[in-house]
């Protein structure tokens, strides 16, 4: 698609061409029924630090500040936080080890592991302290 306000002609006409109609590359909004539709407005003031918590909660959040305050309001709860892509990846890859650290547990408990494993083992349980502990530390910031 071409890009600007000299070009809406001629994207129109690219858009006949593919024959694709206007309204389906058109992402407005949705409508929304009468009794839906949020009229009132409330203003509330918040110190500077109260604002900054709000817009870092609805942050996490994926969400407006104003939309994370209606939801707090009116269920009671914090919205849930959203993991971020990067987040997700991390807790993704640390759950396998803990899997795998099970796993290796289990097998020296049975007696089917070599004990000379177990200072690998040892390792990775100090790695894993050491990541909880920076989880923790991130965390309380």
């Amino acid at each position: 698609m071409l890009r600007g306000a000299s070009n809406v002609f001629a994207t129109l006409k690219l858009l006949e061409k593919t024959n694709t109609s206007f309204k389906k590359c058109h992402m407005g909004r949705k409508q929304v029924n009468e009794k839906d539709k949020r009229k009132v407005q409330v203003n509330i003031r918040l110190t500077d630090d109260e604002y900054q918590r709000v817009a870092g909660y609805a942050t996490c959040s994926d969400l407006t500040p104003a939309n994370w305050i209606r939801k707090k309001v009116f269920t009671g709860k914090f919205p849930a936080a959203k993991i971020l892509p990067i987040e997700s990846d991390a807790l993704r890859e640390l759950s396998h080890i803990g899997s795998n650290l099970n796993q290796v547990v289990k097998k020296i408990n049975q007696g089917v592991m070599p004990r000379e494993f177990l200072p690998l083992l040892v390792d990775l349980l100090q790695i894993t302290v050491a990541i909880k502990n920076r989880i923790n530390d991130s965390e309380s910031d």
